[in-house]
């Protein structure tokens, strides 16, 4: 029953509530146990599951690989996450990393995030795993000072930025200076603000995200690329042409756009599935070349500065050493732990953060009954009133509670009118 209850919720996408009436009305028709749990008793069945992967004991025989990240709610708080497993446990050339691969090695709730405390919350988590061969992150200003300082008494630590940032940095670097860019985007933006309530709605381009914008980009380049289609075809739409042939203006510009992000793309895929090594630079070189990139200033100077990641990451690698260049499956952790959240994610950081600890990792019967018999209720709130201390959920109901409180002292002083 507790196996079905969590495969709902990480399997099947449930939400906390789903799952419950799911159980309840498979035993009305006779498929287990009458007795079936509330939502609630689901989510701490989750949350003490996760709890328990914080204390259980990790093989340290080989050299590991972190991925390591913030993520943020509401609140002042940052949750710092790692997460990792052996390096030679990583299937390169085969597939990408998922959640079975992963372990959760730390999650760490921290009111301010600097370089020396991150360093500390690393030395903790190097207690579990050993000193890894391979920290990976997004290259944050706070994280890469913590790196940095961790290597200083570890210099076999490699510090890899992961590729998808670092090309969407290459992309900011040479789009945001362009003015045709500018120019297009505002167009674009413009255009769909004037048909957004109009019939021609369907013809809405897709958003361009103000944060990290450049790793969101794919849709924007593919539909400005359809629009120059449909515009050449013999026979275009009139609402397409109406609302977008000012987009021929820029055929050149797009085409110049689009194998930019073709070549970006050939790096991520590389990198995503065969991680990084000796030979990456001369597999993407060869990728390269069947696209028939132009001479384009711009086109070779994002070339030069993808040539420039990959070489930063792979020029004292051996031959048969590789590194994991995508931190893409921890972005994944966190997208499935807010799902799971849901409601809840608007209260800032609570206990629900231990449920990373079951996002990751491989579960039977056998290691759920571990973990829940390990775990009692009573030491995840510890870990809560330890480590996250007085959170926004806390704040709000001691406000609303004070509140009331006044109201009803205001009330019984008021005459009675009825």
């Amino acid at each position: 029953m507790i196996l079905l209850a969590i495969d709902l919720v990480m399997r099947a996408g449930a939400s906390l509530r789903s799952a419950a009436a799911t159980l309840a009305l498979l035993a009305q028709h006779g498929y287990g146990s009458a007795d079936t749990p509330c939502a609630s008793t689901i989510r701490l069945w989750l949350i003490r599951i996760g709890c328990a992967r914080l204390n259980r004991p990790l093989p340290n025989a080989g050299p590991w690989v972190w991925l390591v990240d913030h993520t943020l709610q509401i609140g002042t708080q940052k949750l710092l996450v790692i997460v990792g497993c052996p390096l030679a446990s990583v299937p390169f050339g085969q597939r990408s990393l998922t959640f079975g691969d992963l372990e959760l090695v730390a999650v760490v709730p921290m009111e301010k995030s600097t370089a020396a405390l991150v360093d500390t919350e690393f030395k903790k988590a190097a207690e579990r795993t050993g000193i890894p061969g391979q920290i990976i992150s997004d290259e944050g200003s706070d994280l890469r000072g913590g790196i940095q300082l961790f290597q200083q008494g570890h210099n076999s630590i490699r510090d890899v930025m992961d590729v998808a940032h670092a090309v969407a940095n290459i992309l900011k670097h040479s789009w945001d200076k362009d003015p045709r860019w500018q120019q297009f985007t505002q167009h674009m933006h413009q255009t769909s603000a004037s048909i957004r309530q109009t019939k021609a709605a369907h013809l809405l381009a897709p958003k361009l995200r103000n944060k990290a914008r450049y790793m969101t980009v794919a849709k924007y380049i593919r539909f400005a690329r359809m629009l120059l289609r449909h515009l050449r075809s013999k026979q275009p739409q009139l609402e397409v042409l109406k609302h977008y042939e000012w987009v021929l203006e820029f055929e050149m510009e797009i085409r110049v756009w689009e194998e930019q992000y073709a070549a970006v793309q050939v790096v991520l895929r590389q990198v995503r599935l065969e991680g990084l090594f000796s030979r990456s630079l001369a597999m993407i070189e060869e990728e390269w070349k069947a696209l028939l990139l132009s001479e384009s200033a711009s086109t070779q100077m994002v070339l030069h500065r993808l040539r420039e990641y990959i070489v930063r990451h792979t020029a004292t690698l051996k031959p048969g050493e590789r590194l994991v260049g995508s931190t893409e499956i921890l972005e994944s952790v966190f997208g499935v732990q807010k799902r799971m959240s849901g409601d809840q994610v608007e209260s800032g950081l609570t206990r629900l953060v231990l449920m990373l600890g079951l996002i990751v990792g491989t579960h039977t019967a056998e290691t759920v009954k571990e973990d829940l018999e390990s775990v009692p209720e009573k030491q995840t709130e510890g870990w809560a009133k330890r480590m996250l201390g007085k959170t926004v959920q806390w704040l709000r109901r001691q406000f609303f509670k004070t509140t009331k409180n006044e109201a009803e002292s205001e009330n019984e002083g008021e005459p009675n009118l009825g």
